[in-house]
């Protein structure tokens, strides 16, 4: 901190003795020997007029000049009492008034009051003493981001769990900020990820619209598993509510051999982390997996009807069975992604899957027979596999496979091309339910195991 200094001439620097005293409060008092010019004269800025005016520089008495230097214990002077002044507190008003729920503070009343003094005729002192009057405490932004990070998440109620109700307690419910929102959003940029603390990723083996899938190793048990995360970044409760319906379906549904695992889940950076079962592949039509023969293709039909079974009986519904989501691990097919499940009896949001495997009753939005839009889409995958060749997305190809005109299908025996056609009937009372389906006779045959990899 530069300070500027009294300045003297020369023939007047022997004979001058200075005082210097504390803060602006108590001014400068100059006592020379001899009268000095005006024009000399120069006031020391002192730190109290950057600072804080508690702070209060020692009173030194001026020193004689027959002062020996040399000699011991020379006596140090003492310093002033400090000046007891009365400062008052002024809370920071942001704007953003936080109150928890449970505390009913009706408002507040800010009165300032201002305080000019003139001290001397070179500097005058002006207060400002905030006062903040208010029925109820207040609580600082501090004590709420404080209190959003040691806060637990709320239980949130699984709607595709019956009944559920029992499970519908938040033990924190009235100790929650407003601000925090249903569910935090994990830790920010700057804080630690999850994903990059618990995983090594390995390698991206899937993406689509709305997340991407990677192999990853869990650093803890040494295994290996599969991590699908969200693109968008979910700012909005809405956005991360509709986002967890795949999570808590995955959840209620438990485990199923013909179902991919699911292991956990958590939000970070806004985004939805879903850890699950690692599979060796889909069978996507644009992968080398086709089925080359129709044992194959029985197989893998087998396997998935009783997923769907399973997950009907359950109450929901998968709406959106294509080959992209059916995997295999280990020669056992499993039924994955259920980002667009639904209940079966309509009481949740109805999102269908891809337009080329839905029935057209889901493109006229009839939704009376949920359960069995999973058997149209099945029937279609399996055609599609057949094939070789992708579904159409519009076009007479397209309305002919809604009005059970398929083409023959060479190699393949008349019983399995008419169940395929049973399953894409245009009238959903006439499908097959997924436990009709497992007991037609095409599938009477001993259980075949699962082959090694």
């Amino acid at each position: 901190m530069k300070r500027k200094t009294l300045r003297r001439s020369s023939r007047n620097s022997k004979n001058c003795g200075i005082i210097m005293k504390g803060s602006l409060a108590n001014h400068f008092t100059v006592q020379l020997d001899q009268e000095i010019d005006g024009g000399d004269k120069d006031f020391i800025l002192s730190q109290d007029f950057f600072c804080t005016p508690d702070y209060i520089t020692p009173e030194m008495p001026a020193m004689p000049i027959s002062l020996d230097w040399n000699k011991e214990n020379v006596q140090c002077p003492n310093s002033p009492e400090k000046i007891k002044t009365v400062r008052s507190k002024r809370p920071k008003l942001d704007g953003n008034m936080v109150t928890f729920p449970g505390s009913n503070i009706s408002g507040y009343q800010e009165f300032v009051e201002l305080k000019k003094e003139t001290l001397g005729t070179d500097e005058t002192k002006t207060e400002k003493v905030v006062q903040l009057q208010k029925n109820h405490s207040y609580v600082s932004q501090s004590a709420v981001a404080l209190r959003c990070r040691v806060m637990p998440p709320p239980c949130l109620k699984n709607p595709y769990l019956k009944n559920a109700s029992e499970m519908d307690i938040d033990p924190f419910g009235n100790q929650r900020s407003k601000c925090a929102g249903f569910y935090p959003a994990g830790v920010g940029g700057e804080g630690l990820s999850r994903y990059r603390t618990d995983f090594h990723e390995i390698e991206q083996i899937g993406s689509g619209n709305f997340s991407r899938v990677f192999k990853v190793l869990k650093r803890l048990d040494g295994c290996m598993y599969a991590v699908k995360h969200s693109l968008k970044r979910l700012h909005h409760d809405t956005e991360r509510c509709k986002a967890l319906m795949e999570v808590q379906a995955l959840a209620s549904l438990g485990t199923h051999e013909n179902i991919v695992g699911y292991y956990s889940s958590w939000f970070e950076n806004e985004q939805l982390y879903i850890q699950m079962e690692l599979c060796d592949r889909s069978l996507s039509i644009n992968k080398p997996s086709k089925l080359s023969t129709e044992e194959e293709v029985l197989e893998a039909m087998h396997q998935i009807a009783k997923a769907l079974q399973f997950i009907h009986e359950k109450g929901i519904a998968h709406l959106d069975v294509k080959p992209d989501n059916i995997y295999i691990k280990n020669g056992v097919y499993k039924l994955g992604d259920f980002g667009c499940a639904t209940l079966l009896d309509g009481s949740l949001p109805i999102e269908e899957g891809d337009a080329r495997y839905m029935p057209q009753e889901i493109l006229n939005d009839k939704y009376d027979y949920l359960e069995k839009v999973d058997i149209f889409s099945l029937g279609a995958a399996i055609f599609e596999l057949v094939r070789g060749l992708p579904l159409p997305e519009s076009g007479p190809h397209f309305l002919n496979l809604r009005e059970r005109k398929l083409p023959l299908l060479p190699g393949h025996s008349l019983p399995f091309q008419n169940l395929l056609k049973v399953m894409m009937d245009p009238d959903p009372a006439r499908r097959p339910s997924a436990k009709e389906l497992l007991e037609n006779p095409i599938f009477g045959r001993p259980p075949r195991t699962a082959r090694s990899k």
